[in-house]
């Protein structure tokens, strides 16, 4: 006959795993965030904003982008300016990136999809250096040629510390 735990010693237990599992996380990662857009897609003019905290300006740290659209996504692409500025709100970096979310010959979703949603990893700065410790902020904003760009479910940023130096 199999004998059970007592509830209070098998939550005692889940509690433990929970604890030991969160305490293993990445250290190298320095933010993983994600912003949800609204039903009606990502306004042009109101781009996402992370804020950074910078506490190794020697290394170099690697950012990437984590786009999640479903299958109102009109486009097969998506071009975005990821922008850095410093605490003072100074524009130290600017760029435009572009994500391929769909083959462009057969229409097929890139990357993991659940039901109709999609989500895909795109590396956009390798080498990040940032020229002192401190506080920044990561804005992006969509570059497409319309206002609403319908689809767009979330976008996510993840920067890590650099491993290859």
């Amino acid at each position: 006959m199999v004998q059970r735990l007592p509830l209070k010693l098998s939550l005692g237990f889940i509690f433990l795993f929970e604890l030991i599992f969160f305490a293993c996380s990445d250290s190298n990662v320095v933010i993983d965030d994600t912003s949800s857009f609204p039903e009606s897609g990502w306004i042009q003019k109101q781009p996402v904003r992370f804020n950074v905290e910078v506490a190794d300006s020697v290394g170099s740290y690697v950012a990437y982008v984590v786009v999640r659209q479903n299958n109102a996504y009109p486009f097969y692409n998506l071009y975005f300016s990821p922008s850095i500025l410093d605490a003072k709100g100074t524009t130290i970096q600017k760029g435009l990136a572009e994500a391929i979310l769909y083959d462009p010959k057969t229409g097929k979703p890139k990357g993991a999809g659940f039901g109709d949603i999609y989500e895909k990893k795109f590396l956009v700065y390798p080498n990040l250096k940032f020229p002192k410790p401190g506080k920044y902020q990561i804005q992006v904003a969509q570059s497409m040629r319309v206002d609403t760009l319908a689809g767009m479910v979330s976008f996510g940023l993840i920067v890590e510390k650099n491993e290859r130096k």
